[in-house]
């Protein structure tokens, strides 16, 4: 393995760590700070809020000094907001804490991302084959944090476990520090942000990406408590969930080994396509049983149809700005994100008042929606 391939790796699994840490470590917190679920809710919102313009930020600063610098203030600054919430901060110095945290972790997952297709595969025409296979670490780190937080804590306590975890967060700038700056500088022109945003083919990626976020990360949410409702107990549903992640990293690896071996760029919109016809008609499937079989299969399968489309969406956008990929990865991220925002709210509102089987009409809705905007791009966009 290579000094780049080591320091993509890390940096993915750190990254995935972020993700999940704040929310494996969130009674926790909200216990140390004498606070109720719903501030430390408030925190991790914010965080989330943050992470956005922050995303954007990071891309431009990959394409304007390289992923070395980026990578190794990411890994810094995270290890140090780690830290400074093990050391019994206050509600405002917690806020502040995970704005620092929200900057490292957009830093080390816009510097992963951008190396992948140099650091796996080494086409830069095929990076959507690359960013599968790479994005399969960044889900590892997100699925082992919880488990590894909860024994950390409950052996060490929250400071000292906070302690080893910002150890972990130092990975990727040491192994950045050892691999040659020339192997880590991505792009080859200064970051112009105005040309991308003014691109229709971006914002048509953007607008897949808009759809996406918030099916996503509806299903994460409310998977438990859908199967609950239908009689399956809360171990069994936790299962379940966990199958349906299995799912999601085993389809990544799939579509990364088919990508790679087809070598047909003009697949990746179409793969979209399908993938999000077929979730389509899975969530509806969601909809109409009463059966827990019935449930727990659409869940599995619904988990090994969204794990390609993440990874293929930003491998297109590569290929429309090879020359500003941390700019093109963070103008996407923005604009797609801005989904989640809007959208996830919707479903948590109409969940609490028709109940979840009622609520899943929006991600089936949200899931034909980045259908249609795949086939307006895979018939309209750009040839590149």
């Amino acid at each position: 393995m290579t000094t780049l391939q080591t320091t993509t790796i890390a940096a993915a699994l750190v990254f995935g760590m972020c993700l999940a840490l704040l929310g494996s470590l969130k009674l926790a917190l909200a216990k140390r700070l004498n606070l109720g679920e719903g501030r430390i809710g408030f925190l991790l919102s914010a965080l989330n809020g943050a992470i956005i313009p922050l995303m954007l930020l990071a891309g431009l600063l990959i394409d304007a000094l390289g992923a070395k610098a980026i990578l190794i203030l990411g890994s810094l600054t995270t290890a140090l907001a780690v830290v400074s919430l093990g050391l019994r901060p206050t509600y405002g110095r917690a806020f502040g804490s995970l704005l620092l945290a929200g900057l490292g972790s957009a830093c080390l997952g816009a510097a992963a991302v951008v190396l992948m297709p140099r650091a796996f595969f080494g086409m830069d025409r095929m990076a959507s084959a690359s960013l599968n296979l790479g994005c399969v670490f960044i889900a590892l780190g997100a699925l082992v944090t919880p488990v590894l937080s909860d024994v950390l804590v409950r052996v060490l306590e929250f400071r000292r476990a906070a302690g080893v975890l910002a150890v972990l967060c130092l990975a990727p700038a040491l192994t950045a520090a050892m691999t040659p700056a020339e192997q880590l500088h991505v792009g080859s022109q200064a970051p112009d942000l105005f040309g991308l945003l003014t691109d229709g083919n971006l914002w048509l990626i953007g607008l897949v990406f808009f759809f996406y976020a918030p099916l996503e990360g509806s299903v994460n949410v409310w998977a438990t408590t859908y199967l609950t409702d239908l009689g399956q107990g809360e171990r069994g549903a936790a299962w379940v969930l966990s199958a349906f992640w299995g799912a999601f990293l085993a389809s990544r690896l799939l579509t990364a080994m088919v990508l790679h071996w087809a070598a047909a760029p003009w697949l990746e919109p179409w793969l979209i396509i399908v993938v999000g016809m077929l979730a389509a008609a899975v969530v509806g499937n969601m909809i109409g049983t009463g059966h827990r079989s019935a449930a727990r299969l659409s869940l599995v399968v619904l988990g090994f149809l969204l794990g390609p489309i993440f990874p293929t969406l930003v491998g297109l956008a590569f290929r429309i700005a090879p020359a500003a990929p941390g700019t093109a990865y963070g103008a996407v991220f923005a604009l797609g994100s801005l989904g989640g925002v809007v959208m996830a709210p919707l479903v948590g509102a109409r969940a609490r008042q028709a109940g979840v089987q009622s609520a899943l009409y929006i991600p089936m809705m949200l899931a034909l929606a980045l259908t249609a905007a795949a086939l307006v791009f895979a018939l309209t966009g750009e040839r590149v």
